[in-house]
C-alpha cells in the first residue's frame, strides 16, 4: 500500500481553478507570460495570510490535498470557478471620512463657476468641514463603513484615508481615531464572518485648507498644525499630506509643515501642482515624499526631480472627469521614467467615486495608458505610493493575500467592458 501523499508546502488555504492569475509580479515566475506575468489555469497557496506558493492548477493537485481529510488537517480549498484573479486594487488617495454632500456645487460648476471661485466663496472644502464638524462620530463611522463596502465590492482591498475635514485638533483627532478603528471592523457583528477586511492606511491632512476661524490669521493655523497637531497625532497617522496650492497652502507653509512631520517620523505625501505650477512637485522631491498627487501642471523638470528622488506620481482621473479639466498625460510621466499610480481621490467635491475600475478605464481612454500600465498603476505602483510594495500590490511568494476575483473570460476585458462592476468578490487574509 502506497504512503498517503502529504503536502510539500505548508499552507492552510489553497485557491484552485483560476482561469488566469494576473500576478503583476516584479520578478519572473516560471510558466508566466507577458508584462503582467499571467499564469493560465493557476492556483495559489496561502499560509497564515501570506502567499507561499504560486503555480498551475495541475501542479497544485499533488502538492495539496483536496478531500475531506485535508479540511480536517487545516487546509481550506477555495474553488475560484474559473475566475480571473488579480491583486486586490489599491486606492492610495481618498478623503473617505466626511459628512454632507456638494451636489449643488457640482451643478454650479456645470453653469460655469470654477473650482477656484467656489473655494474663494467659502464653498468647496469648507462646506464639507462644516458638515463634518456637526456630525457625530457614529454618523461618520456609518458613512465611512458604507463607502468602504462599496470600494470592496469594486475590488479594492487597501485604501488610504485622509483627514482634512475637521481642521481643528479635536475633530482631526476624532477622524484619525475613526480611520484607525476601520482596521478593526472584523470585530463588529456586521463584519465578523466576512474575513475580507480592507487594509486602511491613515493620513493626516490638517493642511487641507485654512478654516474660517483662522482666515485672517493663517500663520496661527500653521503654528497649530506644526506645534500641536503633528506632535499629538504621532502613531495615529502613517502619512502627513499637504494641499500645496495658491488657494490652500503656500510653498513655504507646505515646507514648514512637511519638514516638521518628517522630523516626527511621518511619511510624506503632497497634493501638488493640481490647479497651477505651485512648486509642490519639486518640494516632494526635495523632501523625499513617497508620492506627489494630481500633478496636472508639473513641468518636465519637476518630473525629472521626482524620478531622481524616487517619488511616485499619483494621477487622479476622477478629478479631471468631474471638473471637466484636461487629463494628465500619463505617457509623459512614464516616458520620464516615473512609477505612475492611479487612485480615485474619493471626495464629495471633485471625485465622488469609490470605483477603481473606473479609474483604470479613464486612464486607458483619456490618459494614453495601456491596460498593463493602468492595472500596474492600480496595484503595485499604488502600493508603492503607500510604501507597501513589499507587502501588497502583486501576487508573489511572501506577500500578503489580497486578491480580486473578476467575472471575466479574459483579463483584457478590463477597461473594454465598462459601466458595470466586473469584480465578483475579494479575498483578504491579513
Amino acid at each position: 500500500m502506497q504512503d498517503e501523499v502529504q503536502p510539500i508546502v505548508q499552507a492552510n488555504l489553497v485557491i484552485r481553478n483560476i482561469k488566469q492569475l494576473v500576478t503583476v509580479a516584479q520578478q519572473p515566475i516560471a510558466g508566466a507570460s507577458g508584462p503582467l506575468q499571467v499564469i493560465a489555469n493557476a492556483a495559489v497557496a496561502v499560509h497564515n495570510g501570506g502567499i507561499v506558493w504560486i503555480g498551475t492548477d495541475d501542479d497544485a493537485g499533488p502538492l495539496f490535498q483536496h478531500d475531506t481529510a485535508a479540511a480536517q488537517d487545516g487546509i481550506t480549498i477555495v474553488d475560484a470557478q474559473g475566475a480571473v484573479v488579480t491583486p486586490g486594487l489599491v486606492d492610495s488617495h481618498t478623503h473617505l471620512v466626511f459628512a454632507g454632500d456638494r451636489a449643488e456645487e457640482f451643478h454650479l460648476r456645470r453653469s460655469g463657476v470654477s473650482y477656484a471661485e467656489l473655494l474663494a466663496q467659502g464653498r468647496g472644502i469648507l462646506s464639507t468641514v462644516t458638515a463634518t464638524r456637526q456630525a457625530s462620530t457614529q454618523q461618520l463611522m456609518e458613512l465611512a463603513t458604507a463607502r468602504l463596502e462599496s470600494m470592496r465590492k469594486h475590488g479594492t482591498t487597501t485604501v488610504e484615508v485622509k483627514t482634512g475635514y475637521g481642521l481643528d485638533t479635536v475633530t482631526e483627532e476624532a477622524c484619525l481615531r475613526l480611520i484607525n478603528s476601520l482596521n478593526a471592523l472584523e470585530e463588529s457583528a456586521r463584519y465578523k464572518q466576512q474575513l475580507n477586511q480592507l487594509r486602511v492606511v491613515p493620513t493626516f491632512l490638517g493642511a487641507h485648507t485654512v478654516p474660517p476661524e483662522y482666515r485672517d490669521r493663517r500663520d496661527a493655523y500653521v503654528d497649530l498644525i506644526v506645534e500641536e497637531m503633528l506632535p499629538s497625532f504621532v502613531g495615529l497617522a502613517r502619512f502627513c499630506d499637504v494641499f500645496c496650492e495658491r488657494e490652500a497652502f503656500t510653498l513655504e507653509e507646505s515646507r514648514r509643515v512637511l519638514t516638521r512631520a518628517k522630523e516626527l517620523g511621518y511619511l510624506l505625501k503632497l497634493h501638488a501642482n493640481q490647479l497651477s505650477p505651485s512648486g509642490g512637485a519639486k518640494l516632494a522631491a526635495e523632501l523625499g515624499a513617497v508620492s506627489a498627487d494630481h500633478l496636472d501642471h508639473a513641468s518636465d523638470a519637476d518630473l525629472d526631480a521626482m524620478r531622481d528622488a524616487g517619488v511616485v506620481a499619483t494621477l487622479l482621473p476622477g478629478c479631471s472627469y468631474t471638473l471637466r479639466s484636461p487629463y494628465p498625460a500619463a505617457r509623459r510621466f512614464l516616458d520620464h521614467g516615473l512609477p505612475v499610480a492611479l487612485a480615485t481621490d474619493f471626495n464629495p467635491g471633485t471625485s465622488y467615486c469609490e470605483n477603481m475600475q473606473m479609474m483604470i478605464g479613464l486612464a486607458m481612454s483619456h490618459m494614453d495608458m495601456t491596460l498593463e500600465e493602468a492595472l500596474a498603476a492600480a496595484t503595485i505602483n499604488a502600493a508603492r505610493a503607500l510604501a507597501l510594495q513589499d507587502v501588497i500590490g502583486s501576487i508573489e511568494v511572501d506577500k500578503r493575500c489580497e486578491l480580486a476575483f473578476w467575472s471575466l473570460s479574459d483579463y483584457r476585458e478590463i477597461g473594454y467592458h465598462f459601466g458595470v462592476n466586473l469584480v465578483e468578490s475579494v479575498l483578504v487574509r491579513r
